[in-house]
């Protein structure tokens, strides 16, 4: 039997308001976006973290000792990366720096840029970008700098008002509020699942838990399996790159395998290996095209390595969410809401995913 709904006013104005709701929750997002992102930031982490918590609270039995050791760990390896791979990203860069005006200021390095691009083409790109600027970036970048530039894009400017008196005391209050945030989330997790169930009417509780559920599988399986694949690939990248030489290797490498995150968009990283790959021929002698081809092996190993050996056994088939929808999520969310829209992309594109999926069994059901 099929069963047909009947828009009544009583519908009409119960959609209206849910969806002038909508608009209203997305205005106060972006009006606070600058606030709610350090919030957002730490509350994602800890939802990332709380299966590992989980597993040593069941050894250690206090949640606070489970914390504590995962947000110690987590720093120190943290703080392993920084002060073993930030220096090396600086000279990287600082030697980046120095190659770069070579290209149009060194006879045989402009002979043979010559002979790998068009004249007009070259003509272009030493018209339209700025490669003094570059040079003088790249040259002048320090640890700090670096540090800074990252962690301003998650400190809430709500604490701007410091930096006039210092910009240090600023940097440094916003990164504890932050670990604040991280710290009373992990402690509150279960509360906050139990909280969120227990605010629903009775009679939607056995719906909802089957929703958060499915969203759970779906954010869980995205962050935690797909940003393990994400690393390996970041670390298979750069120790290729590093291998061969290639200036700014190893963060490219990193920034590469960042990029899957989103399936397959490493890939487009290429252009930029080769322009690269062309600075490192200039600097060596090589011919280009010999080192284009090992750009291009290496990345089509990883590729390979990727497919066949980490999708299969970190991912699995249990992944629904297609490349194609989680980068048009990224891009509409944060033409939205800036950095915080990245933050919350796949969690609202996970549980729109899921509420068409209902909607769907719904209508099979009442189609039978």
């Amino acid at each position: 039997m099929k069963l047909t709904r009947i828009w009544t006013i009583d519908r009409f104005m119960k959609v209206t308001g849910f969806a002038l709701g909508a608009v209203v929750l997305l205005g106060v997002l972006y009006y606070l976006k600058d606030v709610l992102t350090p919030f957002f930031t730490a509350f994602m982490l800890a939802y990332i973290l709380d299966p590992l918590v989980g597993r040593l609270q069941k050894v250690v039995k206090h949640r606070i000792i489970a914390i504590a050791i995962v947000l110690l760990a987590g720093l120190s390896i943290v703080a392993g990366l920084f002060w073993f791979l930030v220096p090396m990203v600086v000279q990287e860069a600082q030697r980046l720096g120095e190659l770069v005006p070579r290209i149009f200021s060194d006879d045989s390095w402009k002979n043979r840029v010559n002979g790998l691009l068009p004249k007009e083409m070259l003509g272009e790109l030493q018209k339209n970008i700025s490669w003094n600027s570059i040079a003088s970036t790249l040259k002048g970048a320090d640890a700090w700098h670096v540090a800074q530039s990252v962690a301003e894009k998650v400190l809430p400017s709500a604490m701007g008002f410091l930096s006039k008196g210092s910009r240090f005391i600023m940097w440094f209050s916003g990164l504890f509020l932050v670990l604040l945030y991280l710290v009373f989330s992990m402690l509150d997790m279960p509360k906050i699942r139990k909280a969120v169930v227990e605010m629903v009417p009775r009679r939607f509780t056995q719906g909802i838990k089957g929703f958060g559920k499915d969203v759970d599988k779906f954010m869980g399986n995205y962050f935690r399996a797909q940003s393990l694949v994400a690393l390996s690939v970041g670390i298979l990248y750069a120790t290729g790159f590093a291998i061969i030489g290639l200036p700014m290797g190893i963060a490219f490498g990193l920034v590469s395998g960042a990029l899957n995150m989103v399936p397959y968009l490493q890939l487009v990283t290429i252009p930029v290996a080769l322009l690269l790959a062309v600075v490192y021929a200039l600097d060596t002698g090589m011919p280009f095209w010999e080192v284009a081809l090992i750009v291009l092996a290496i990345y089509a190993i990883v590729q390979v390595i990727q497919d066949l050996f980490l999708v299969p056994k970190i991912v699995g088939s249990s992944m629904n969410l297609p490349p194609v929808g989680i980068l048009l999520s990224l891009s509409i969310w944060g033409k939205l809401l800036g950095f915080l829209g990245l933050i919350v992309a796949i969690p609202f594109t996970c549980i729109c995913l899921v509420y068409f999926k209902k909607i769907q069994q719904r209508s099979e059901i009442g189609g039978a």
